[in-house]
């Protein structure tokens, strides 16, 4: 048996990287690290600096995102549509790039003997949050569905149990598009996998969310769209902050506690 602690993927905010998210979340993971273990992931895609990052992290790049540059107009017009209240729940692909990222450090973390319970974001990295949630959950409807034994392609979702989101951005989520190329698990259309993202997240996540964040919209689109909130399953704590990670350590504790008795309730 593994003496590894859990792993929580992270996934910062666009405009930023790794380097500096470790800094952003510091007070968080103090409270997690004695826990968990927080693997921080980086988007592959250049970005300008993002909301909060200069001038106190200015030398510190060169920032990323998780969305390539060249969604970037389109993106934006999506952001202003979903302000007006024309937000859907289905998913667009999460880039080939990111999943690559994802399942090589999946496979670090079980070439250790440990498991990726959980997966963490901030701003943009809340839609690849999402967008894993879902696909570890339609993984396991297809293996009911089709009767599989595992050991499917797609088995790096396996271990995924909760997320954790702050300060979320706008739907729709970024969705790993593997499952059209599956052997075990295919789908046969885009079109399906996209109506399958449609479904609601079951899966537990707690949304932190800032009273005084100016994209609180967002999230509040992205928690309503796609995701049940209800016991055992979404938790949305409106803290009073803005667009950062909260600084309060009762915040903190809080966010602590509710992934720890996940963890305990869902993945022992």
């Amino acid at each position: 048996m593994s003496n590894q602690k859990p792993t929580i993927l992270a996934f910062h905010g666009s405009g930023c990287n790794a380097t500096i998210h470790t800094v952003q979340i510091a007070r968080l993971s103090r409270l997690l690290n004695p826990h968990f273990n927080i693997r921080h992931i980086e988007g592959p895609f250049p970005s300008a600096a993002g909301p909060g990052v200069l001038p106190f992290f200015d030398g510190c790049g060169p920032f990323k995102r998780w969305i390539p540059p060249s969604d970037a107009a389109r993106i934006a017009r999506e952001g202003v549509e979903k302000e007006k209240g024309t937000a859907h729940s289905a998913g667009t692909f999460m880039a080939e790039e990111v999943v690559a990222l994802i399942v090589q450090e999946v496979g670090k973390v079980r070439a250790l003997g440990g498991k990726v319970v959980g997966v963490l974001g901030f701003s943009q990295g809340t839609r690849v949050v999402a967008g894993l949630l879902r696909a570890a959950e339609i993984r396991r409807e297809i293996i009911a569905e089709r009767k599989i034994q595992g050991g499917d392609d797609m088995d790096w979702l396996s271990d995924i149990e909760f997320g954790l989101s702050i300060c979320g951005s706008y739907p729709p989520i970024l969705l790993p598009g593997g499952f059209l190329k599956s052997q075990d698990l295919k789908v046969e259309s885009g079109e399906e996998l996209v109506e399958r993202g449609k479904k609601k997240i079951q899966l537990p996540c707690l949304h932190a969310q800032g009273r005084q964040d100016e994209w609180e919209w967002a999230g509040r689109l992205l928690i309503d769209g796609c995701y049940e909130v209800g016991e055992g399953k979404s938790l949305v704590l409106e803290l009073e902050m803005g667009h950062f990670y909260p600084t309060k350590v009762e915040d903190n504790e809080r966010i602590r506690d509710w992934a720890l008795e996940t963890y305990n309730r869902t993945c022992l």
